[in-house]
């Protein structure tokens, strides 16, 4: 089956367009999903350091749910080909041009779906057929509704979602243990140091 008959499918904003100059337009401060929230949701390094923590005044009749990033949709970023299952705590951010909210409206567990898009081999071997651009890879909405999928019983489903949502916080888990640990031997070496 395709994609397309499972979800359905909101393609974020240009911020530029939706942000409000007026003084007589009544709007809404919103803070857009950057990659960097995006990759901390799925346990991956985010290179630039500083990034900024921009809001933006959208006004009300603009900013419909549909933008909005929740605990329940799926979220692509366009140019890794990579979706993510939000935490709470980046709910109600604004999902800019980069982004595609995906719905499912199906038996479809979501933490499953998480794992089969981004780690199932048809799925990855699909994505690289369809991606376009020659530096950097774009993944088009028309391209990713007509993605052909092949989903197991919803029990087996919600198993394989609960483990690969349990590896990535393992996973999360060690690499935190290994900073601490980092830290750690790092200031029994200043340590020694100043003892002297």
């Amino acid at each position: 089956m395709k994609l397309y008959q499972i979800a359905k499918f909101t393609q974020g904003a240009f911020a530029n367009r939706l942000e409000a100059f007026s003084d007589n337009v009544e709007t809404t401060k919103v803070k857009p999903l950057s990659l960097k929230e995006f990759n901390e949701t799925l346990g991956l390094a985010y290179r630039i350091s500083n990034e900024k923590n921009v809001e933006i005044a959208v006004p009300k009749e603009k900013l419909v749910p549909q933008l909005l990033t929740d605990t329940v949709s799926l979220i692509l970023h366009t140019h890794t080909q990579k979706i993510a299952l939000l935490p709470e705590k980046y709910s109600g951010l604004l999902l800019t041009n980069n982004f595609i909210k995906i719905e499912l409206t199906s038996d479809v567990d979501a933490a499953f779906f998480e794992w089969y898009f981004n780690e199932y081999p048809s799925i990855r071997k699909q994505l690289s057929v369809l991606s376009e651009g020659t530096v950097i890879s774009l993944l088009k909405l028309s391209h990713l509704k007509d993605l052909e999928i092949d989903l197991p019983p919803i029990r087996k489903q919600i198993i394989i979602g609960k483990i690969a949502q349990l590896k990535k916080r393992k996973e999360s888990l060690m690499t935190e243990k290994r900073e601490l640990q980092q830290q750690y031997i790092q200031q029994r070496l200043i340590q020694s140091i100043n003892v002297n």
